[in-house]
């Protein structure tokens, strides 16, 4: 089922990709006559989920792993210096990984745009209309979301433009784009089903918009709102941590109870999979883990099972693992961008941030009760106790703690850290691994410079200006 619908999504892409990155005012005529029929617009949609399987590894590896305290990367060479100006906190504003991360993101919202500003006058199925818009929504909420967290302001395009448009559509605020995306998602969350057929296993389902947007509401610390949201999925989606977390990303048990939103891979097709960034000495020239968090996990079940493998002196991801195909490029690793344990911290913190203090660790009411699933599922013999919930501060720091721990190589610590203002303290602390380690994290590099390419295409800082802090 799985190659079945990645097949779909690389004939969808291929089949209309022309249409969806053309912006200028001649190709109008052309996609207004594709969008007709359920099936063109299944197209269109699938063609969304393809533009995701470059999210991986052109904006989360590069941008979000090797920005946070996670990895380390060793040495400025021919091959890794923008990775090691990324790092290192150097970067400017021609570094190439956060030029592509850029484009590709907005690669993948016109994409949406596509569908959600066509899908209202077609005349199939109106439940199939919602889930297709609703499937759009998702996509492009997520991709919002990691543009707002990453740059800052950006211009905010929800429909489909001409290239003259896109030059002059000038940054929007942080909090007008905050407000695009919970719109998205609450207008997913009313239009997607719960349930797919077999042969549609990976597509959005209604509790992963409600999963994103408790995301986005706790990162603006709107705590209140995701409480309930973040209830509703466990009380009623149906999820479940798996027993061994090793199961998780396994690829014979992919797509199972715990995963609630994953990117799709398949080593049988080209461009299939992440996990050479992660195999066996991959990248171990260009990177390594960062051993203060290999020491951090102690006799965590979760350093021995899943996350890191030593291999001399080098420790290299073992989350990931497969068996690549003979190109040695590609993997059957899904890329699991939303999952259950997550929903568990995250109402978790919630409570914490929201509620009176209640160290029952039996209590539903109690963020311990919540922290425990996870944590006992990885070392059953060291549960959160009443005695170590002495403040809302010190409980803060153990679920941050508890998150690290959890989601490392998902995308998930370097926004941790910007979300609780404690990026500066825990990357000075934790990143002194390698010949360069980490000596100051300036407040303006905590989010990334526009590109410099986009800059000089829209020449008018009135429109598109740069951060303040980078030329």
């Amino acid at each position: 089922m799985k190659k079945y619908l990645i097949i779909i999504i690389l004939l969808g892409s291929l089949t209309s990709c022309k249409k969806f990155l053309d912006l200028a005012p001649e190709a109008a005529v052309t996609t207004n006559s594709f969008y007709v029929t359920a099936s063109d617009f299944n197209a269109a949609v699938v063609s969304c989920y393809s533009a995701l399987r470059s999210y991986p590894t052109t904006e989360i590896f590069p941008l979000v792993e090797y920005r946070s305290d996670n990895m380390y990367v060793k040495a400025f060479t021919a091959g890794s210096q923008d990775q090691y100006m990324i790092n290192k906190f150097n970067d400017v504003s021609a570094n190439s990984l956060t030029t592509a991360a850029w484009s590709d993101m907005y690669n993948g919202v016109l994409k949406c745009n596509e569908v959600t500003s066509r899908i209202e006058n077609a005349t199939f199925s109106a439940n199939l209309k919602a889930q297709y818009d609703g499937e759009a929504r998702f996509i492009r909420a997520l991709y919002y979301f990691t543009l707002v967290r990453m740059y800052g302001g950006v211009p905010l395009v929800q429909t489909p433009i001409s290239v003259n448009e896109a030059l002059s559509t000038p940054r929007s605020s942080v909090a007008d784009v905050y407000a695009s995306i919970e719109s998205d998602l609450n207008t997913a969350i009313t239009e997607l089903p719960e349930t797919y057929a077999s042969t549609d296993l990976g597509r959005v389902r209604a509790s992963a918009a409600k999963t994103l947007l408790s995301k986005v509401y706790i990162t603006e610390g709107n705590f209140s709102a995701a409480q309930p949201v973040l209830l509703d999925v466990i009380k009623h989606a149906g999820y479940s941590l798996q027993t061994n977390i090793a199961n998780v990303f396994s690829v014979s048990t992919e797509m199972n109870s715990e995963v609630i939103f994953a990117i799709r891979f398949a080593k049988s097709l080209t461009g299939g999979g992440h996990g050479a960034w992660f195999s066996p000495g991959a990248d171990s020239t260009t990177s390594e883990v960062n051993a203060s968090l290999i020491a951090a996990y102690k006799a965590d079940a979760r350093r021995k099972l899943l996350s890191f493998t030593k291999s001399g002196s080098i420790y290299y991801i073992n989350k990931y693992a497969d068996v690549p195909d003979a190109t040695t490029k590609n993997f059957d690793n899904d890329f699991i961008v939303l999952r259950y344990a997550d929903v568990l911290l995250m109402y978790a913190e919630c409570l914490n941030e929201i509620s009176a203090l209640n160290s029952d660790v039996t209590s539903e009411s109690s963020p311990l009760f919540w922290l425990n699933q996870v944590r006992k599922r990885s070392s059953p013999t060291v549960p959160f106790t009443a005695a170590q919930y002495t403040s809302q501060s010190v409980l803060r720091d153990i679920i941050i703690q508890e998150r690290w721990l959890e989601f490392p190589l998902e995308g998930q610590r370097w926004f941790d850290l910007i979300r609780t203002k404690s990026a500066k303290t825990q990357l000075l602390k934790n990143s002194g691994t390698g010949a360069a380690p980490i000596t100051d994290v300036p407040d303006f590099r905590l989010i990334y410079p526009i590109p410099n390419a986009e800059i000089q295409k829209v020449n008018n800082p009135q429109i598109l200006s740069q951060n303040p802090g980078y030329n």
